[in-house]
């Protein structure tokens, strides 16, 4: 049976982990710094030495591609995101692209080309960032907004012009798969191989401002306040409160509020205004209406202050192709690697690329479910099963069709 060469894979992805890595901090790597162009440069020669037909398209998305054996057919396309968030791990993105690279290699050493052209792509800028989040595949999907301003394109030496030059043609390609960890604790617990995930998460993003009246803090009577912070203090409790409530009946949401400020925000001031973002995620876009609604509803039975809500962020969730799934599923079977289904409650590259191409995705466990930290892990053998499932889904994908 065939399977990638662990001692050069795992040593490949050692060397593209050291790119960016500060000891003690994590990942120092966003798109378009200068550590982000030395990891895809080593990504570009590795794909060179493979004898894989490389191109940098006008975002800096890197992809690399055997031809199939059939003249005319559609393309396989695998691979992740290159780019990190501050202070990451390793994993996170990479692990896709290495895999993709050393699968394709694999495939071509031992069996030569596929009925099908192989690609691999390396996508940049999917941790968000002025450009938003998953910039690179919506770019090459043309999901990117003319909205964007040019002076932020500028700053990056873009265009929209150069980003509508990026988009891929959809009539070109089969199918996109994406290897990644699954930023979450589920297959780690449950000591589960391979998780294959049945859809992504969409995601929503608030921003709340709380409006009080600014006053002396010593001088001022309690009971006389428009207290911002109290009032948003209040909100919160009782929202999370109604959380616990619904999630014990129906567990099919997430919230976080993970930005809050005050203003003027000086120890002897009253607030006069507390401003945070929340955050609603739900495979099901209903469940994030209805749940948004009752948000509201607090919002606007608030006493002494006044609230707003105003929509930052709107990304529908997204069902992956039953299809492959289905292929994905075999090939664990085929393996004999343990596998479940499962959600993916993080937004990834195929989020965009499902609505440009069919779209599955391979997980593999986080060690305590850590990730976006420098203490971010995979073991070495899923790192292994998730690239001998990918290898499999593909050779199976390739024979079906």
């Amino acid at each position: 049976m065939l399977t990638v060469q662990e001692g050069r894979f795992l040593k490949e992805f050692e060397k593209l982990g050291e790119i960016g890595w500060v000891p003690g901090k994590g990942m120092d790597r966003p798109a378009y710094s200068a550590s982000y162009n030395e990891a895809r440069e080593y990504l570009h020669t590795l794909m060179n030495d493979a004898g894989m037909e490389t191109r940098i398209d006008g975002v800096g998305n890197l992809f690399g591609r055997y031809d199939g054996k059939e003249k005319g057919a559609k393309s396989f396309l695998v691979g992740s995101h290159l780019d990190a968030v501050p202070g990451g791990g390793k994993y996170d993105g990479a692990l896709g692209i290495l895999a993709g690279i050393e699968v394709s290699r694999r495939i071509r050493e031992e069996r030569g080309p596929l009925r099908h052209p192989l690609e691999v792509v390396a996508f940049t800028a999917e941790e968000g960032g002025p450009l938003g989040g998953t910039f690179g595949s919506r770019a090459f999907t043309g999901l990117v907004s003319r909205d964007v301003p040019n002076d932020i394109l500028s700053s990056f030496g873009l265009s929209h012009e150069v980003i509508e030059k990026s988009r891929g043609k959809k009539e070109d390609y089969l199918a996109y798969l994406e290897l990644h960890i699954e930023q979450g604790p589920i297959l780690w617990r449950r000591n589960i191989a391979i998780g294959i995930p049945t859809g992504i998460v969409g995601i929503t993003r608030y921003k709340i401002d709380i409006c009080g009246q600014a006053n002396h803090a010593g001088t001022t009577p309690m009971e006389e306040r428009r207290d911002a912070m109290r009032s948003a203090s209040l909100l919160l409790a009782r929202w999370f409160t109604w959380v616990e409530q619904r999630l014990r009946e129906k567990n099919d949401f997430v919230c976080n509020v993970g930005v809050f400020s005050l203003f003027p925000g000086g120890a002897p001031i009253v607030p006069e205004k507390a401003s945070f973002i929340l955050e609603l995620r739900s495979l099901r876009d209903e469940v994030v209406d209805k749940v948004a609604k009752t948000f509201r509803s607090f919002l606007e039975e608030m006493p002494s202050c006044r609230g707003s809500m105003e929509l930052m962020v709107e990304k529908p969730a997204v069902e992956l192709d039953r299809n492959l799934i289905s292929a994905i599923e075999i090939a664990a079977q085929k393996r004999g690697f343990s596998h479940q289904l499962i959600p993916s409650g993080a937004s990834h590259d195929a989020s965009p690329m499902a609505h440009f191409v069919p779209t599955g995705m391979i997980f593999v466990p986080s060690i305590e479910g850590v990730s976006h930290s420098k203490e971010e892990a995979t073991a070495p053998k899923d790192i292994i099963c998730g690239a001998n499932t990918l290898l499999e889904t593909l050779l199976e994908l390739d024979g079906k069709d």
